[in-house]
């Protein structure tokens, strides 16, 4: 396991060609398209198999050229989130690019495309439910793959990771964060 803390576009750069078999992410939401096309393209380059798992809300696509090979949804938990001048989303879109494994020998129930995982306690801001993040880890990867998430948050990715024998490299810039995560993955090691 690998926890970075430093900026993701720098960073990226150091991990070679191929060097993770996936990369399961959840990177800001306001990036421009410059910016995500920067980024996929340094998805692509690491990730030996081409899978690129993204979170992304639905009016703010992650990439619309290429097109995902799939697409999922997760249906957030009910916000208590000011909704006076705006409609809330309860919804985040999850593109799938590249298919890799698919580990066909779970249950039916664990491949529907839309998720209704609770956040079981809130560390940080955006974090994903363990449950969704685990699931998305059994059904795309394998056992021994090393997973990139570089933007790293909470650590909900790598912890799913370690909790199921893959191995983990994740970024993340915030220090606070960084601490957050660093701090619930040394909890899972110990």
């Amino acid at each position: 396991m690998q926890l970075l803390n430093g900026d993701a576009f720098e960073l990226i750069k150091e991990i070679p060609d191929g060097g993770v078999d996936a990369v399961i992410v959840d990177p800001p939401y306001d990036f421009d398209w410059e910016q995500k096309d920067r980024m996929h393209e340094q998805f692509e380059r690491v990730s030996k198999s081409g899978l690129i798992i993204v979170f992304c809300p639905p009016e703010n696509q992650w990439k619309i050229f290429p097109r995902a090979d799939q697409y999922l949804f997760w249906i957030k938990p009910i916000s208590t989130k000011n909704t006076s001048k705006n409609y809330a989303r309860f919804v985040e879109m999850i593109q799938v690019f590249g298919r890799k494994e698919w580990n066909a020998d779970r249950h039916w129930s664990q491949y529907n495309n839309v998720f209704t995982d609770l956040v079981e306690s809130k560390k940080h801001p955006y974090q994903k439910p363990l449950s969704l993040m685990t699931r998305l880890v059994l059904n795309h990867t394998n056992e021994g793959d090393v997973v990139l998430d570089p933007f790293a948050g909470s650590g909900s990715t790598g912890l799913a990771c370690l909790q199921n024998g893959r191995d983990f490299i994740g970024i993340e810039l915030e220090p606070h964060n960084f601490g957050i995560a660093k701090r619930r993955l040394q909890e899972w090691i110990e």
